[in-house]
């Protein structure tokens, strides 16, 4: 597993935030939650997963790096 993705809506807790295990669940969430983000996670050699900055919104993915 290359990637995790976390839906974080607006103003959640870590308690609110949701994972997902494939880019296809991601996407689907993303448009049943439109104003929301899915936040992109690369597995890493040493440090588990850190953030890519690229996110899937209302089904779209934002590059931002």
């Amino acid at each position: 597993m290359n990637f995790i993705y976390i839906l974080i809506k607006d103003g959640c807790e870590w308690e609110d935030m949701v994972v997902f295990l494939s880019m296809e669940d991601a996407i689907m969430i993303s448009i049943k939650h439109p104003y929301d983000r899915v936040e992109i996670f690369s597995k890493t050699d040493t440090l588990g997963y850190t953030p890519t900055y690229n996110y899937y919104q209302n089904g779209k993915y934002i590059q931002t790096s």
